[in-house]
């Protein structure tokens, strides 16, 4: 994978994150705990799903920009930011006042 796809999983991490933190606003760092989970998701699957034999279902399933394959990358990134968002999101009740 090169740079510039990593950097566009960072960006679109990000962007997820930006867009929960806007709509919730429970703490000032929402954006940090969907947006890290994102893009470890997204990397992580689309580095090790290919080569794997534990996951051979889903093996060089989709098609892929400079190494990085786009549907496992994808899915795998919104599941753990989904799943990070709903563990977290009755963490704090009320804006703090910071």
């Amino acid at each position: 994978m090169g740079f510039p796809v990593f950097a566009a999983i960072v960006v679109v991490s990000l962007a997820v994150g930006v867009a929960v933190q806007l709509l919730e606003k429970k703490m000032g760092w929402d954006w940090l705990i969907i947006a890290v989970p994102a893009l470890f998701g997204a990397y992580f699957a689309s580095e090790t799903f290919p080569g794997s034999t534990t996951f051979q279902a889903i093996k060089d399933f989709g098609p892929t920009i400079d190494g990085f394959y786009i549907l496992p990358g994808v899915i795998t990134g919104a599941i753990l930011a989904v799943v990070s968002y709903f563990g977290t999101r009755n963490l704090q009740t009320t804006r703090s006042p910071v």
